[in-house]
């Protein structure tokens, strides 16, 4: 459906088709993709519904899914900005959803080197 295109021409288009009713160019800390709550009150906090990795071309879905985890926790983006409903990831084929309340608990974890670059599978830490 949106193969041979740039990512951000895929961020446009996923923005476009299926999240019209929301704000997609809010740039969230180092999320790909994010649709916020058009706010009408300037001094509002932004309200996310959902976060997500974005790949062109087709991709692992889950690793997408990880990777937006690994950069959230790195980056606690969580503590700067209210977290979304979901998170997930897409390609130019597929998407996928995980309620953020499923995940939650992994931001926490005291034992997980959050310093690893969250595009990076091979490295030990992440398995």
């Amino acid at each position: 459906m949106y193969e041979n295109i740039r990512e951000e021409e895929l961020k446009n288009k996923i923005a476009q088709d299926f999240f019209p009713d929301f704000d997609c160019a809010k740039i969230i800390g180092n999320i790909d993709f994010a649709a916020t709550i058009h706010k009408s009150d300037l001094f509002a906090e932004t309200e996310s519904v959902f976060w997500a990795e974005a790949k062109k071309g087709k991709s692992d879905i889950y690793k997408s899914i990880v990777q937006l985890i690994l950069t959230i926790g790195k980056a606690r983006t969580f503590d700067q900005v209210i977290p979304p409903a979901f998170l997930g990831a897409f390609d130019a084929e597929k998407m996928a959803f995980v309620p953020y309340s499923a995940v939650q608990e992994i931001f926490y974890q005291n034992d997980f080197n959050w310093n690893v670059t969250p595009s990076n599978y091979e490295t030990r830490d992440k398995r």
